[in-house]
């Protein structure tokens, strides 16, 4: 079978200055399994039998700036500008690995090699062991599964019993969720059964690698445009039972049911298909995946689960800081999960939406909507609309078409300006006065003017 084989200016450079210094260098993993795919190539690894050192010197002397990123597995990376355009290559000598068991991720000894056949083998899947020979453009299958399986669109272990791909890495089992779900493939069963009945040896990966994968497969529908690879991926680490090994507290949602009324799913799945139902913005999903994470625990400490946004903010508190977010996705996420049950029937009157939206700030605002659409979505009910979350886009709409100042710094007059007018020296009671106009402005937009500000100061300062 014949492929649009598609080598950039920058790979075929760095295959003659390869060829050059007597090394053969392949393309490798998902740019070839892409390009067969007809997908984007996205990052491009190459692999030669060139030792790292070696590699580093011959291609320093060529003109390349080389990152000796982990030189004790064949690591470096290449950066080689050619055309005007600067290319960055992975660059990884052949090898054979070796892992302690028990899926830690890092082989404890490494063999270089010239032999394809033997660097395929330590891979994780057949798709990802392929290989294009960047001068010839031949491209290779050493296990002589990978075209196929690509073909087939099946995910299938590279060595030959699944269990020694998941052994040698149990983030594999997430890689394996996560490829499923961007590239939309099937799972070949003798991986699968091997993934459910191995996923404990997701348990001594370190917190940083399962965030990583799990930020990838909650994004995974934005990779390559399949519709809802997020949702097919987070189902498939509930059905593997892989989601306790991620985030603890979520799997205490499992078959706790919900008002029939208001919902077809459990606890766990709810929070699944809200998520499913979310834009892809990372704070976003993660809100709607974790916000009801509480309810189990409420239900055990009050008998029901009022107030659950109370418990689901401290749980998924403690799930992202596990997981080494950074504080700015942490404070994002815990705003929306807090305020998640605001206005739940739909009564709020304009002037409180529109203070908690002031307070919230525009952003958060918008995606506590959202969140609330996908929660109505995540219920499996079907409601039509979005109920309350309607009335807060109208209110949303009018403040920004009346300019509502959203901060103080939005108001038609500065601190120093009041105090020149005003005639007073720096202090709190300014700043009291700014926060009085802001509140009034918020209800009032048209009067956020110099003017009426000044005027409405001077009232406030003789009431007091």
């Amino acid at each position: 079978m014949k492929y649009d084989v598609r080598i950039n200016e920058g790979a075929e450079k760095l295959s003659e200055i390869f060829a050059k210094h007597k090394h053969k260098i392949y393309l490798v993993g998902g740019s070839v399994r892409n390009m067969i795919l007809g997908l984007p190539q996205g990052d491009i690894d190459v692999c030669s039998a060139a030792l790292p050192e070696e590699a580093a010197q011959f291609l320093r002397q060529e003109g390349c700036t080389i990152v000796e990123k982990a030189m004790s597995l064949g690591t470096i990376e290449v950066h080689l500008r050619q055309g005007g355009t600067r290319h960055v290559f992975e660059h990884t000598t052949l090898r054979q690995d070796y892992y302690h068991k028990g899926g830690q991720h890092r082989p404890y000894k490494v063999e270089f090699t010239d032999d394809i056949n033997k660097d395929a083998k330590r891979r994780d899947f057949t798709t990802n062991a392929l290989y294009l020979d960047i001068q010839t453009k031949e491209i290779f299958d050493p296990i002589g599964r990978g075209l196929k399986d690509s073909a087939d669109g099946v995910l299938r272990a590279a060595a030959d019993k699944a269990i020694d791909t998941l052994s040698d890495d149990g983030l594999r089992i997430m890689r394996m969720v996560r490829l499923c779900s961007e590239l939309d493939f099937s799972i070949d069963d003798e991986l699968l059964e091997c993934a459910k009945s191995n996923v404990s040896l997701l348990t001594d990966i370190s917190a940083e690698r399962k965030r990583q994968e799990l930020e990838r497969i909650l994004l995974a529908d934005i990779k390559y445009g399949k519709d809802k690879a997020h949702l097919k991926g987070l189902l498939l680490l509930s059905d593997i039972c892989a989601l306790k090994y991620v985030i603890a507290a979520m799997e205490q949602g499992r078959g706790i049911e919900q008002k029939k009324k208001y919902h077809t799913h459990d606890v766990l799945h709810h929070g699944i298909y809200s998520c499913g139902a979310a834009p892809p913005v990372l704070v976003l999903r993660l809100a709607a995946l974790l916000h009801d994470i509480g309810k189990p625990v409420s239900l055990r400490t009050a008998g029901n689960m009022y107030d659950h946004e109370k418990y689901s903010k401290m749980l998924a508190k403690e799930a992202l800081e596990e997981l080494k977010f950074s504080n700015k996705t942490k404070a994002a996420v815990l705003t929306l999960i807090e305020n998640h049950m605001f206005d739940l029937e739909g009564r709020a009157k304009p002037k409180t939406i529109r203070k908690r939206a002031v307070k919230l700030g525009r952003e958060t605002f918008e995606m506590l909507i959202e969140l609330r659409c996908a929660d109505i979505a995540g219920s499996g009910k079907g409601f039509a609309g979005c109920g309350a979350a309607e009335n807060w886009k109208k209110e949303l709409d009018i403040m920004i078409e009346t300019k509502v100042p959203w901060t103080v710094k939005d108001l038609d007059i500065t601190g120093q300006e009041l105090m020149d007018e005003l005639g007073l020296e720096p202090s709190e009671e300014i700043g009291r006065i700014l926060e009085e106009l802001h509140s009034y402005c918020v209800l009032y937009p048209s009067a956020n003017k110099k003017s009426l500000l000044i005027g409405r100061a001077r009232k406030t300062l003789k009431n007091d």
